[in-house]
C-alpha cells in the first residue's frame, strides 16, 4: 500500500513552511519516519498505543519522543479493540466485519498535553480523529494532517465533512487531500464479501499560514 505521506515534500515546498515539532496519533510501526526526516522536522513525537509497536518504535527511531498511549478529549483509561491489521486498532465501538484479534486497556491522554507546542499534527485515530481534535494545541498547530472517510463507517476515520468543518473553524484552509478507494480499502481491512458502498478514505492536509 503507497503511503499517502510521499507528497509532504512536494507540498511543504509550495507552502514554504517546515514543521518544527510534528507530532503523529496513531504512529504504527513509524512508516511516515523516513517522510519526516527527508523534509528536515527536527523534532517528532509518536503517540502509539500497542505496548509492542510502542517499543518498537523506540527501538528503532531514538532520535524521536514516542510516548505509549491513545489521544482522547480528556486523559483517563479506555479500551482499545487491536484489530488482525494492527493499524486499524480503535478506541471507537467494533462494527460488523472488525477483526479484532485483543482488547487492550490503555492510558489516554490529551493531545495537548502530550505536545504543546507542536505546531504540525498526524492524526490517525480510527474513527476518533474527531475527539482528538477536541484537545489539540491549536495555538502553535499550523499544519493538521486528518484522516477522513466520505462513508459513514466509525471505524475507519471520522467523516471529512465533519473535520473540514472543525478544522475551518480554527482558521485552517485545507490546502490537499491524498486520496484512496474506500472499497479497495475496506476489504483489505475486513476481508473480501464487503458490499461496495462508493467513496473516499481521504488524509487531508490543513494550513493556517503565520499570524
Amino acid at each position: 500500500m503507497a503511503n499517502v505521506m510521499a507528497g509532504l515534500g512536494q507540498l511543504l515546498g509550495q507552502l514554504q513552511y517546515v514543521p518544527q515539532h510534528l507530532v503523529h496519533v496513531g504512529a504504527h510501526e513509524g512508516q511516515e519516519m523516513p517522510y519526516y526526516r527527508a523534509v528536515g522536522i527536527p523534532q517528532v513525537t509518536l503517540v502509539e498505543p500497542i505496548p509492542a509497536l510502542a517499543a518498537r518504535l523506540r527501538a528503532e527511531h531514538p532520535d524521536a519522543t514516542v510516548v505509549e498511549c491513545a489521544c482522547g478529549p480528556g486523559p483517563g483509561r479506555e479500551q482499545l479493540h487491536v484489530m488482525q491489521r494492527t493499524n486499524l486498532s480503535t478506541l471507537a465501538a467494533p462494527r460488523r466485519g472488525d477483526q479484532v484479534a485483543e482488547v487492550l486497556d490503555v492510558e489516554v491522554r490529551r493531545l495537548d498535553d502530550i505536545a504543546p507546542t507542536a505546531d504540525a499534527a498526524v492524526i490517525d485515530a480510527q474513527g476518533l480523529e474527531l475527539e482528538v481534535l477536541s484537545a489539540a494545541p491549536w495555538e502553535s498547530l499550523r499544519l493538521v494532517v486528518v484522516e477522513t472517510c466520505t462513508v459513514d463507517d466509525p471505524t475507519m476515520a471520522s467523516p471529512y465533512d465533519a473535520v473540514v468543518g472543525a478544522v475551518t473553524a480554527r482558521r485552517f484552509a485545507e490546502v490537499e487531500r491524498w486520496v484512496r478507494d474506500y472499497d479497495w480499502l475496506n476489504r483489505w481491512a475486513r476481508g473480501r464479501g464487503q458490499p461496495r458502498r462508493g467513496g473516499e478514505v481521504r488524509d487531508v492536509v490543513f494550513y493556517r499560514g503565520a499570524r
